[in-house]
């Protein structure tokens, strides 16, 4: 078997030809796929979902219900997805921002509370005083419930996924945009998740709409390769099979190649197409889930071989998704390397759909190790640097995201034993802050395996670290250039901007001014007393409002004792729910 995974252009649509022949194939398909007993509020939500597109098309030209209908699908059939909520949020994840009477409060009395939180979670800010701003924002609010509900990365990713497919229908330069955002914001999630397939979909999708030319000089020597790798390895796949039958190991050969992206990134880092050996790797899947049969398997593989070049145990030390899997690099006839992959039928399951595929979606609902407090302080500092109008702010959080959202890992030990998992590319100060707080600010250097280190020294796999401290020291401004870990990075902006913030105090007398925000939001009970709560009655100098169909617009004159007091104003105005948009409109 041969796994050849194809650029995925949507090139033919099945649906937007007839409205009810649709609602029943879909129906159908839930029926088929354990959401019998919730048929009746799918339904509901299908209908809901066409009367809020009614009369739009997409570029591509078919109706506008058809894309959030393929992504409900996608979930369950690329994302192994069963569960009622997301697929009814995923037929809704676009009536809020298309259509001005749906409203979250809307959703929840019709879908429940669930729903609705889904469906907040997925869509934009807008109106802040920028595109920039805007995008930065929802990217913030998105990383916000992203990190607590996985449902909303699965939902936001098979979006993204059905985007990718058709975005030939957009302007080139449109298409770029978005290719730049997926490969930066949406991939790194993917790959966390261990999605494998849709990370390769989404990556390589990215390179055909970014550099199309890279992709089809890459595409033919893929192929080249293929054929050449098939006669060359045939003889090993019969000793492979042979003897693992022989010890009554039973398997599943496949062959699967790198992705044209992969196969990209190479290039870009230096090697040549024409020195690049192993586009294809031995893929043996044990029917057995005793991953001891794995290391017995290897074992056999090593003697037909021969010499090993390299090995990968990522058995007895799993990656941070979960993958689990022997890798091992030999040296065949020609000296060409070949490159074999060991793994049970559970690993394999996980490798190609990620931990959804073997983890209950409602034990594990929260996807990432990150405390409440963490993540708080994380989109604070997104926040602080989308209120400084930092023009890099986007690169900004792409990075801290990507960083933080690892693959490649090194484990660190500590004089004291203990272990440390860090992303690779993190320093001294990395692990200092994760250690704790107070280590960070207090460290001065280091001893790794026995040897002094600046705290700027990059730490490497199974390093032995002895952080040096004083209780005199401070952090140094610097320090933010090296690190890369979240708790390294939020904490030395808490620290810099809280001493900022006391040397303004003491230095500049406080002088308040007048100003004027225009504020956008639902129409809903409860929202001008939330307004007031977290601005102050006593701050509140002229307020008028107004309302249309849903959407709520007032415009607040308020007096601030600074600039500090006045961005922490903003920042908890965004935070209410239901408001999409406030905007400094002048001063009075």
């Amino acid at each position: 078997m041969e796994r050849f995974y194809e650029l995925g252009l949507e090139e033919s649509c099945l649906f937007g030809k007839d409205i009810n022949s649709d609602r029943n194939y879909f129906l159908d398909f839930c029926k088929s796929h354990s959401f019998e007993k919730d048929l009746e509020i799918i339904g509901d939500a299908f209908d809901f979902c066409l009367a809020s597109h009614a009369n739009i098309e997409r570029n591509s030209g078919y109706p506008y219900y058809v894309h959030p209908l393929k992504v409900a699908i996608s979930l369950v059939k690329e994302f192994s997805l069963i569960d009622t909520p997301s697929i009814i949020a995923a037929l809704l994840h676009d009536t809020v921002e298309d259509k001005e009477e749906v409203t979250i409060e809307l959703l929840e009395q019709k879908f429940g509370i669930e729903v609705a939180n889904l469906v907040d979670g997925l869509t934009k800010i807008k109106g802040t005083k920028t595109r920039q701003n805007d995008k930065a924002s929802t990217y913030a609010k998105l990383f916000l419930a992203l990190v607590k509900d996985k449902r909303v990365i699965l939902i936001k990713l098979a979006d993204r996924l059905d985007n990718m497919r058709t975005l030939d229908k957009l302007p080139k330069q449109k298409q770029k945009e978005i290719a730049i955002e997926t490969l930066n914001f949406y991939t790194p999630f993917a790959q966390r998740l261990g999605l494998l397939r849709i990370k390769q979909q989404l990556e390589d999708l990215s390179l055909y709409f970014t550099d199309q030319s890279a992709y089809e000089s890459i595409r033919p020597a893929l192929e080249r390769k293929r054929i050449e790798f098939l006669d060359y390895i045939k003889q090993f796949t019969e000793l492979i099979s042979t003897n693992l039958n022989a010890k009554k190991i039973q398997h599943i050969l496949t062959i699967e190649h790198k992705h044209i992206f992969e196969i990209y990134k190479m290039i870009e880092h230096g090697t040549p197409l024409s020195e690049i050996d192993n586009f294809y790797s031995i893929v043996i899947i044990l029917t057995s889930n005793d991953y001891l049969e794995c290391y017995k398997a290897y074992g056999i593989v090593a003697n037909i071989f021969g010499p090993v070049s390299s090995l990968d145990d990522y058995i007895a030390r799993p990656k941070i998704n979960l993958y689990r899997a022997l890798h091992s690099t030999h040296i065949g006839p020609g000296r060409k390397l070949v490159e074999v992959i060991i793994r049970t039928e559970e690993m394999d399951k996980i490798a190609e759909w990620g931990l959804g595929s073997v983890i209950s979606m409602k034990d594990t609902q929260r996807a990432f190790e990150f405390t409440d407090e963490e993540v708080q302080s994380w989109v604070s500092w997104m926040q602080d640097i989308i209120q400084s109008g930092d023009e890099d702010g986007i690169q900004k959080i792409w990075g801290s995201i990507k960083k933080n959202l690892y693959e490649d890992e090194i484990i660190v030990h500590t004089v004291d034993g203990e272990a440390y998992r860090l992303p690779t590319g993190a320093c001294i100060i990395d692990l200092a802050y994760s250690i704790s707080e107070d280590v960070g600010h207090r460290c001065i250097s280091a001893k790794v395996n026995g040897v002094i280190k600046s705290l700027n020294y990059e730490l490497n796999n199974f390093d032995r670290v002895e952080i040096i401290t004083s209780p005199n020291s401070k952090p140094q401004e610097e320090w933010s250039q090296y690190v890369v870990t979240q708790k390294a990075i939020v904490k030395l902006w808490e620290y810099f901007k809280y001493k900022k913030d006391i040397e303004k105090e003491k230095e500049i007398p406080k002088e308040s001014f007048d100003v004027r925000l225009k504020i956008l939001g639902e129409d809903k009970p409860g929202m001008l007393n939330a307004i007031t709560e977290v601005i102050g009655k006593t701050n509140i100098k002229r307020i008028s409002l107004s309302s249309h169909s849903s959407v709520f617009e007032g415009l607040i004159t308020l007096n601030v004792e600074d600039m500090v007091h006045f961005n922490t104003l903003f920042a908890r105005l965004l935070s209410i729910k239901g408001i999409k948009g406030i905007e400094r409109v002048d001063s009075d």
